[in-house]
């Protein structure tokens, strides 16, 4: 008769290898179920509660804090914060619960009562938030520990099952296995090493006759060992190499793949692994090759959808000037985020305003794979705040409610489809499944081994003494993962930053005493950084056109003056310099002195505390302005000195920023004039703000080598006043240098302006290499100083 048999193993992708492995066989294979759903199907809540999905887990555990002082825990009641640290609450409960340890056998622990302040709050916190979960009917898995049963109608559809037991079982865990064991017969497999000698404690009545370095089967049923067999690591080229940088590694990753596969592996059995996934995102950048595939998808957090909420929240709470550039680059619709973000920002959470966000949300991706998993998202959370939260607590905030989405929306990944052989996975992916050729990166001791934030609340001597797992545990644990992928491998190759801050993990010396001998440096730049001559940047660039019909500003003749090219791709090509960094650019302090001086001055409001408050504000909006503006100040203080002693002697401010836009000799001139005085005798002044001290002016000597005609383009548009003087009003010390050569610019400005009257023009580069020290476009023209 044909037995319907069962075989539990560690994870998804074990089970794709354990058929994988079947394939060249003809024979019928059992059922096959991951442990976490085995486990799931195995046992039932007694009192038939609803499970509660983990976003309400939140929100109950935020009302079971609210007259607890967590900051003694060194956590923070901010909900931003509150929803990142409110794991460490939850992975204690839950490690408590799946060892059956009581508060009260903590507190008895304790000693020297060290912690026990700590464990009487994460009491409170747990009696608080277990009686929310009684009241609405909900259970969490930190209850089934003490409120399960076996659910016989699946267990006893099977004749044996047959379970792999990678790493530990918690007494919980154990506790379930012994009790299936009872009602069908229950086979383990594990594997014991140096690292996992923790599990022969399982088999009280077996345990002399376990013995690292082994596999076994043991009849958990008949408490007896049916198999042992004596673990013969393969023997295998080891490589440990020190890398100097992060994107090195890279090239260090594509080096080993190419030596593992010409070496005859295929490629299919090289596995990749990685504790880091900032590494990973730069693997997918530089998979030109498409050599690999992840298996823990591709991220969308460079999507549309990932970056509008990001920006929008940093937007209300704590905006910055290239935040704006951000804005007009994603392509935001301002009404949209007046209305659903911030106007509403810190209002309650309704239907309507849920329906609109969501709708919003949804308009910014097209993709069918995230939009499914978005309406999954949508789905969770309407049930979450307007059926479970209906009736029981405060709204949640739109604020809140964002963080909530933010969060959801950051765990989407899609499918790699690309077809890559070689798997990126993290170590615990490993379990159970065998590779030839082993590639692992980012070895160092800040990685590996990983912390848990279990460890968070209690001392590791505190938890030995309840019996619950401790640091060292873990990190053995981790020893035992990266053991077995070493042991069943032909070919390894380690990889580590070695830098100022950077160290080898500590597992490298504990799993290689003689890790000398492996270590090889090595140089791979060349594979990431090729280099390339590049000719197209000096294809000539040769259009019909005539420029009279352009209209001119004095930059813009200036620039084609200095360089025809760089003319060119900004008003020709229309090329933008695109820069987001918080830093200020050169301009930036020029534009606010500027605005500020304007403001004063339509405000009728010249005094120095004017526009030290104007200046403040912007202070606020970016740090990396402070000093500058803080010395602006009190230069200031001169300029609004000489302003008293102006004013005094008669000058009127007559306007200030003055647009124009007129035709002089056939060709549109247009500008903005900072400022224009009037005197007594009812002559007129043109000043041009400089904030710059190196401004120098044009002499006889040099006039004639003069690309800068903006004064020039100020007198020519206002030639229907008296003018007295243009000049440049040097707000360092607030002093006015006048345009001496005048008559003579003007005459060499006709001689520009009527040169501007063209068919054809050779767009060239500059022959001064001096101009491309601060041009936005000296990349695209290979002229990078």
């Amino acid at each position: 008769m044909l037995q319907n048999n069962i075989l539990v193993l560690p994870t998804s992708r074990a089970i794709r290898h354990y058929i994988n492995s079947k394939k060249t066989k003809n024979q019928f294979l059992p059922k096959l179920i991951p442990i976490g759903d085995f486990f799931q199907l195995s046992i039932k809540d007694t009192q038939n509660r609803e499970p509660i999905d983990k976003a309400l887990k939140i929100i109950y555990l935020k009302e079971a804090i609210k007259n607890v002082d967590i900051t003694k825990l060194g956590l923070s009641s901010d909900f931003n914060s509150f929803f990142k640290q409110s794991d460490y609450i939850f992975r204690f409960f839950n490690e408590m619960a799946m060892e059956y340890i009581e508060f009260d056998t903590l507190l008895d622990m304790d000693t020297y009562t060290l912690y026990s302040d700590h464990i009487e709050l994460l009491k409170l916190i747990y009696k608080n938030y277990v009686e929310l979960l009684d009241k609405n009917n909900f259970i969490d898995n930190i209850l089934l520990p003490k409120s399960y049963k076996i659910n016989s109608d699946f267990i006893e559809q099977y004749d044996t099952i047959t379970i792999y037991i990678e790493g530990y079982l918690s007494s919980f865990e154990y506790n379930i296995i012994k009790d299936i064991s009872k009602i069908v017969k229950c086979e383990l497999k594990l594997t014991l090493n140096r690292y996992n000698q923790k599990n022969k404690k399982l088999f009280p009545t077996l345990e002399d006759q376990l013995d690292i370095d082994h596999n076994y089967t043991i009849d958990l049923t008949n408490q007896k060992v049916l198999e042992k067999t004596k673990i013969e690591p393969y023997k295998k080229e080891i490589t440990i190499t020190p890398i100097p940088s992060q994107i090195e590694q890279i090239a260090f990753v594509k080096y080993q793949v190419t030596k593992m596969v010409q070496s005859g592996l295929d490629p299919s059995s090289i596995v990749v692994i990685t504790p880091n996934e900032k590494v990973v995102k730069m693997m997918q950048l530089f998979d030109s090759e498409n050599y690999f595939n992840f298996a823990m998808g591709l991220s969308i957090e460079n999507s549309k959808i990932v970056q509008v909420l990001q920006l929008v929240s940093k937007i209300i709470v704590d905006k910055e000037p290239k935040d704006e550039k951000k804005f007009e680059f994603l392509e935001i619709d301002e009404d949209s985020f007046n209305r659903l973000f911030k106007n509403i920002w810190t209002k309650s959470i309704t239907k309507e305003i849920f329906e609109d966000i969501m709708n919003y949300i949804f308009s910014l991706e097209s993709s069918a794979e995230i939009l499914e998993q978005l309406e999954q998202i949508k789905l969770s959370l309407d049930i979450l705040l307007f059926k479970n939260m209906a009736d029981s607590f405060e709204k949640l905030l739109v604020k809140d409610f964002i963080k909530i989405v933010q969060t959801d929306i950051s765990k989407i990944t899609i499918d790699d489809v690309r077809g890559g052989k070689i798997t990126v996975m993290g170590i615990l992916e490993t379990r159970l499944v065998e590779f030839d050729g082993v590639i692992i990166i980012d070895f160092n001791d800040d990685k590996i081994p990983k912390i848990s934030v279990k460890d968070k609340f209690l001392s590791s001597k505190l938890k030995q003494k309840v019996g619950l797992p401790t640091i060292t545990d873990r990190e053995n644990l981790q020893r035992y993962y990266y053991q077995r992928v070493f042991d069943r491998s032909q070919a390894l190759a380690i990889g580590y930053i070695d830098d100022d801050i950077s160290v080898m993990s500590r597992f490298i010396v504990e799993l290689f005493p003689n890790y000398k001998q492996y270590l090889k440096k090595d140089d791979f730049k060349s594979i990431i950084y090729k280099q390339r001559e590049i000719t197209h940047f000096y294809k000539d660039i040769v259009e019909d056109i005539d420029l009279s019909t352009l209209e001119w500003s004095a930059t813009s003749l200036k620039e084609y003056l200095s360089c025809k090219r760089k003319f060119y791709y900004h008003y020709i090509a229309k090329i933008k310099d695109h820069t987001i960094s918080i830093k200020p650019q050169a301009y930036e302090i020029g534009t606010i002195i500027h605005d500020a001086l304007e403001y004063v001055v339509k405000e009728n409001d010249f005094n120095i505390e004017a526009i030290n408050n104007y200046i403040t504000k912007f202070e606020k909006n970016n740090p990396y302005l402070i000093l500058e503006l803080e010395l602006w100040k009190k230069k200031l203080e001169r300029v609004m000195n000489y302003e008293k002693i102006r004013k005094q002697n008669g000058i009127v401010i007559f306007d200030v920023e003055k647009e124009f836009r007129v035709n002089y000799n056939g060709v549109i001139l247009k500008g903005k004039i900072d400022r224009i005085d009037k005197y007594p005798d009812n002559s007129y002044e043109i000043l041009d703000y400089k904030t710059s001290s190196s401004l120098k002016i044009d002499t006889a000597k040099n006039y004639e080598d003069s690309k800068d005609f903006q004064l020039e383009f100020y007198y020519l548009a206002s030639r229907d006043k008296m003018i007295k003087n243009v000049a440049y009003y040097m707000l360092n010390d607030a002093t006015i240098q006048s345009e001496v050569m005048l008559k003579e610019k003007l005459e060499i400005l006709d001689i520009h302006l009527k040169a501007l009257k063209t068919t054809k023009v050779d767009f060239k580069m500059c022959e001064d290499r001096s101009n491309c020290q601060f041009c936005s476009y000296s990349v695209i023209c290979n002229r990078e100083i």
